[in-house]
């Protein structure tokens, strides 16, 4: 049987350099603003991810977590083994958890993200935590849509999926209201406030403002 083996390149720093450069600051104007730590997994070319994507992503979080007075900004940028690049099973993304480290939000950017509840098929992101470590970070695939990571921060928060019909936690299908007009919802607003100022009262995440850039 003859193997297809897909040889992914290894990014250079100025790959790395770039998301970090292009990548949108918190706006002075929020409360709060949280610190990331991206993983991002290794393409055929390159990233599987473009810098550009990278800053749609935190771009569109920023965006919607506006009335909840919080924001987003990387605090570093490292490169995931090739290993990484199609995540198939539990184990694949419970193994993502040797790298967690410091007060911050962990974001793993991969090529594919197989759904493990539904047999072929694919999950654009998810928010996981490994057996026996509650700590939760979030996984994107890089075929995910722009208000992906948006989605994906709202569980972190707390919230669960939702019908409100405004509400980018609802996967329902429907007319209404337009996609560019669905954000989080009031009630779920209100819902991830106690959540934050937990996160905050316990530093399970800190302020990045206030602690400067962390390892």
């Amino acid at each position: 049987m003859l193997a297809i083996v897909l040889l992914a390149r290894t990014a250079s720093a100025d790959d790395l350099g770039a998301i970090e450069k292009s990548a949108p600051a918190c706006d002075p104007a929020r409360a709060h603003c949280i610190a990331i730590q991206l993983h991002i997994a290794p393409g055929e070319r390159g990233l599987v991810a473009s810098p550009e994507w990278i800053a749609g992503q935190l771009a569109a979080a920023n965006r919607h977590f506006v009335p909840l007075d919080v924001a987003f900004q990387l605090a570093g940028v490292d490169e995931l083994p090739a290993s990484t690049t199609h995540l198939e099973t539990r184990k694949d993304r419970d193994a993502l958890a040797s790298r967690l480290g410091g007060k911050l939000i962990h974001v793993f950017v991969v090529g594919q993200l197989d759904d493990v509840d539904e047999d072929g098929a694919i999950a654009y992101g998810v928010t996981w935590h490994a057996r026996n470590d509650d700590r939760r970070y979030v996984i994107v695939s890089a075929q995910a849509l722009e208000r992906t990571l948006a989605h994906e921060l709202g569980h972190f928060f707390g919230l669960p999926h939702s019908a409100y019909a405004i509400s980018i936690m609802n996967k329902s299908d429907r007319a209404e209201p337009p996609v560019e007009q669905r954000t989080f919802a009031d009630e779920e607003i209100a819902e991830m406030k106690p959540r934050l100022a937990r996160l905050l009262r316990d530093r399970s995440i800190l302020d990045y403002r206030r602690t400067g850039p962390l390892p």
